[in-house]
């Protein structure tokens, strides 16, 4: 049985992109969606506290 019906949050989600974030202590690289790019990150590999907007790869 299949129907056209979506998650709750689906149509608030759909419109969000990946910005990829460079740490600029590590150089790891690692993607937030862009609704977080106003926030702080912690990058996954060393921990540093980044800002995503600051850090984005352009």
């Amino acid at each position: 049985m299949t129907n056209n019906t979506h998650c709750p949050g689906f149509e608030a989600n759909k419109t969000l992109s990946e910005v990829k974030v460079k740490c600029p202590d590590c150089g790891h690289q690692w993607e937030v969606f862009s609704d977080e790019i106003e926030k702080s990150a912690k990058c996954p590999s060393c921990g540093t506290a980044v800002d995503p907007k600051a850090a984005a790869v352009k």
